[in-house]
């Protein structure tokens, strides 16, 4: 089961609230691949439709949310703006996009503007970053579940139970990655990006790519971490080259001193 998923949203708990976290935690092994809004139309905060068709075919965050939220989707939102600042190997619109749906069938564009005006995301001030509706309120729950992502409205706490996660996806529209946004790093971004980017890279992102071969996804933990195996066997091949070298170093060394002496 996937750390990345395992924290829990709320934007006003109770204090003896009965929520098991594990019913949020996503499978990230099942749900890899998985494809995110074929035949499916968004509606942007000027009530434009976007058929996601013609989203841009380049990686993109997607951020589940909900725009009356007034606590966990603004910390989701503005953690992820703070952490874009410091992803220096990519950047947005030219590299990937952030794509925010609403699961809430009741948001209008009315709420996106809000949400937009909260976090500071205007359009002219931040390019790349798409707050959007589904225009068939019925796609939300097939939609969401298609990629495991799990969530409930609690009338007693009058809010959306919902993981604190964000989806890493390729040009496809498919789930390359999850990362939890309560635990996650610029790097982490950054990796997993790249990661969904698959081979398509510029000449000037080849070196940023092979750094990020120094790194594997940790299931457990939901980040990445050192890829200690690469080290291992990095250093086993120089270690082997270096015993090759001073082998034939050696030889050469005593097979002049015979040479001198005849």
């Amino acid at each position: 089961m996937a750390g990345a998923a395992e924290a829990l949203a709320f934007s006003k708990p109770t204090e003896n609230s009965e929520i098991d976290p594990n019913l949020f935690r996503i499978d990230q092994e099942k749900f890899l691949g998985v494809r995110f809004g074929k035949d499916v139309t968004l509606i942007t905060e000027d009530g434009g439709l976007l058929p996601f068709e013609q989203f841009p075919e380049r990686p993109f965050i997607l951020v589940p949310a909900y725009y009356t939220c007034d606590g966990s989707c603004f910390t989701v939102g503005g953690a992820l703006r703070t952490l874009l600042k410091d992803v220096k190997a990519l950047r947005i619109v030219d590299d990937y996009n952030v794509l925010f749906v609403s699961f809430d069938k009741n948001d209008t564009v009315n709420t996106i503007d809000s949400f937009r005006k909260y976090l500071g995301l205007s359009k002219e001030q931040t390019p790349g970053w798409y707050v959007t509706l589904f225009r068939d309120p019925e796609r939300i729950q097939p939609e969401m579940a298609r990629f495991g992502y799990k969530f409930f409205w609690s009338p007693r706490d009058k809010t959306f139970f919902h993981p604190t996660v964000i989806l890493i996806m390729n040009g496809e529209g498919r789930v390359a990655r999850y990362l939890n946004i309560m635990n996650a790093t610029a790097k982490d971004i950054e990796l997993a990006l790249l990661e969904a980017k698959s081979n398509q890279f510029k000449p000037s992102e080849t070196l940023d790519y092979l750094v990020s071969l120094c790194y594997s996804y940790n299931f457990k933990e939901g980040r990445y971490t050192v890829n200690i195996p690469v080290f291992i066997g990095a250093g086993s091949f120089v270690l082997g080259i270096g015993l090759l070298l001073g082998s034939l170093g050696i030889y050469r060394l005593i097979h002049r001193r015979k040479n001198t002496r005849q």
